[in-house]
């Protein structure tokens, strides 16, 4: 506890030092200890993730937003690249005139806006995904277009 008459208890000085930026910081700005590597963080070093405590080092990343569409057409838009597509028109037409006008429609309207954003994600990271989703979909888009 003591040498030399010095207190070389850390918890019981005043201050102690982060493990990850170096910074001298008083105890009470601790934020924990992390799991992965069990040092001590500051609290701007800190990461919160699942109630547990990671340093900004191991911290586990955050899942990515879902992609934007304000049609709704997450994974079409993925895809085409953007909203505006002409395939993607055809397909909006096809929601609202067809599966929007009765109850299994608007079922599967609601499913698929559970379900698409990650899909959508996933897609539009990748040109390989991109291309096989629009040579799924354009199929689909002839058919919608013939019955218009």
């Amino acid at each position: 506890m003591f040498e030399n008459g010095r207190n070389t208890d850390v918890r019981r000085e005043r201050f102690t030092f982060c493990e990850v930026c170096g910074k001298k910081t008083p105890w009470s700005q601790i934020g924990g200890q992390c799991v992965s590597c069990n040092r001590r963080v500051y609290t701007n070093c800190t990461v919160l993730f699942g109630g547990r405590v990671y340093c900004v080092d191991h911290a586990p990343r955050p899942p990515p937003p879902p992609p934007t569409s304000s049609s709704g057409c997450f994974i079409a838009t993925a895809a085409y690249g953007t909203p505006f597509a002409s395939e993607i028109q055809v397909l909006r037409k096809f929601r609202d005139n067809g599966l929007d006008k009765n109850r299994i429609g608007r079922i599967l309207i609601k499913k698929y806006y559970q379900i698409s954003p990650p899909i959508g994600q996933k897609i539009s990271v990748s040109e390989t995904r991109r291309k096989i989703v629009r040579l799924m979909l354009t199929p689909l888009v002839e058919i919608f277009q013939r019955m218009e």
